[in-house]
């Protein structure tokens, strides 16, 4: 029975032993290793915040700044309470408020206005007279902040004044306690227990006081909003609405909005426009991804980095060296790409027509060989590895997951290939409209799994035979034929081998890594990264 590629899968291993798709997989500058952004134990890269941006007025904060702010804090800044879309500060009948161009909503229901003084008898408004106001509209923003939340902040000082009141009779109790083990004084305890703040804290009055919430809230949402109840909300109702009013609809957002600042205000107070106040607009962190390898041996290993200034870098490079908008190692534009074109079975026997493509404008030298590849490591182990493979991403685009259990005994019978060379790749809007691009050798297009199921050397002596049958340009197909192993319904079959690169003498130059062979002509440096192929075993 035959296949073709969708139902076979090739698999990158990164250097903490977890499969990942070559999409997710990122290369460091000059590194030996590989890295992914796979979730899974004992992650093999970290994601860091270095700074933070503003996306409305583009302003720059570092992390520390970021981290103590959280929002913007311009005066332009802001956000609806309503559709959360940016206000703008609007100037109408010589007055400045905020005002959502999609809701219609405007700061003047909330009492955030200011009152604008032209200078000029043409009655034009200048810049210097909009920052005054607009300096104006943030100072009463504030204030309102700062009288919602004083309710809040007196009961947290109150809180805190108690709970460092118990702390100092702690400290009194340890100090008078005697050789008999007592651990507190029954005067200070005596004495606290009859002030009245102390009754607060018990854990009857804590069930009171969670059920008064709670009852508050209930009774919050069962009230009518906008004269409608919230059973009673129709898609419709809005465009019954008179079209010069502002749009004031009680949709669900808007409902949850104000039961939302009421709850903030102690779940007394039922939800109202007046209480919706602007927004001010989160900062968007720009984050940075790197190899825990590469840090542990004090390097950077950045993977993923923006960049602060745009048109730093060479937007024509390919590679993820120099990109234009951000640093960009992903494995994708360097390391050659192994996938399976047809895969067949006769029930004992299953046959891989493997093909590696070289991704990079230089010369790749390569070879497929057998790997020491055992699997995952378990949890609560450092060396101890498992070849059950659960729950792997083989597919990010579609999300697909799926249970392998690992071959490694036939994964140690494959022989290496011979070395072969593949050219760099050709641009694809170069080659459109030319036929003979898409060319393969004659021993592929002749190439058929049956017929090499049928004259297969492959048996329980010799699990597995690899061998290269063809490359052309940028391109190299290889054969593998091996024993079809015995796994569990449901659970796919998996079989590791790896890819030796040869770093050196002209070949994969994109990596940057330094060769560390001798000059002696014989000797050759190879990187090795761990593959895994999947499959799903035929009935």
């Amino acid at each position: 029975m035959m296949n073709n590629e969708d139902s076979t899968y090739v698999l990158y291993v990164d250097h903490q032993g977890h499969p990942a798709p070559l999409s997710l997989c990122y290369h460091a500058t000059a590194s030996r290793k590989l890295t992914s952004s796979v979730d899974r134990p004992f992650p093999s890269s970290i994601t860091e915040v270095d700074s933070a941006y503003c996306p409305q007025c583009l302003s720059f904060h570092d992390a520390n700044t970021a981290s103590n702010l959280g929002f913007c804090p311009k005066a332009t800044c802001q956000l609806c309470p309503l559709c959360r879309s940016v206000s703008s500060i609007t100037a109408k009948d010589s007055i400045c408020f905020y005002q959502c161009g999609r809701c219609d909503w405007n700061s003047k229901i909330c009492d955030i206005q200011t009152s604008l003084v032209t200078s000029n008898d043409n009655g034009n408004i200048s810049l210097e007279e909009v920052e005054n106001a607009s300096i104006e509209l943030l100072s009463q923003y504030k204030s309102r902040i700062e009288e919602r939340n004083r309710s809040a902040d007196d009961h947290f000082n109150s809180m805190q004044k108690t709970l460092i009141g118990i702390a100092k009779d702690h400290v009194k109790g340890r100090r008078s306690t005697t050789s008999s083990g007592r651990y507190f004084s029954q005067a200070p305890v005596t004495k606290r227990n009859e002030n009245d703040d102390l009754k607060v804290w018990s854990v009857q009055a804590l069930e009171d006081s969670q059920r008064t919430r709670e009852e508050n809230f209930i009774s919050s949402i069962s009230e009518p909003t906008g004269g409608t109840h919230i059973e009673r909300i129709s898609l419709d109702a809005g465009e019954e609405e008179d079209d010069d009013e502002p749009l004031f609809h009680p949709s669900f957002q808007l409902l949850s909005t104000e039961i939302i600042l009421s709850q903030e205000n102690g779940g007394n107070l039922p939800g109202s426009l007046e209480t919706l106040l602007p927004h001010p607009i989160p900062l968007r962190p720009r984050k940075s991804r790197r190899c825990r390898a590469e840090i542990a041996e004090s390097r950077p290993g950045i993977l993923v980095k923006p960049k602060l200034n745009p048109l730093e870098g060479d937007s024509s490079l390919r590679t993820g060296h120099g990109q234009w908008w951000k640093k960009d190692s992903s494995a994708i534009e360097v390391l050659p790409r192994v996938r399976v074109s047809i895969d067949a079975s006769d029930g004992n026997r299953h046959a891989f027509l493997v093909k590696v493509s070289n991704p990079t404008l230089g010369i790749i030298r390569l070879r497929l060989t057998s790997s020491t590849y055992s699997g995952e490591r378990i949890w609560d182990s450092t060396t101890i590895t498992t070849p059950s493979l659960e729950n792997l991403l083989v597919d990010p685009l579609t999300k697909v997951t799926l249970d392998a259990e690992l071959d490694t005994d036939v994964a140690k019978e494959i022989i290496s290939t011979d070395v072969c060379e593949l050219e760099p790749a050709e641009d694809s809007f170069l080659v459109l409209g030319n036929t003979t691009s898409n060319d393969v050798p004659e021993a592929v297009l002749t190439w058929d799994a049956g017929d090499r199921l049928s004259n297969s050397e492959v048996s329980a002596e010799f699990p597995a035979t690899l061998r290269k049958i063809g490359e052309k340009a940028s391109v190299a197909w290889f054969e593998l034929v091996i024993v079809e192993p015995s796994t569990d319904p449901g659970v796919h079959c998996a079989v590791p081998f790896a890819m030796d690169i040869q770093v050196g003498d002209g070949s994969w130059e994109s990596s940057l890594i330094q060769s560390q062979a001798s000059n002696e002509e014989e000797s050759k440096d190879f990187v090795s990264f761990d593959l895994v192929l999947i499959w799903d075993k035929f009935d």
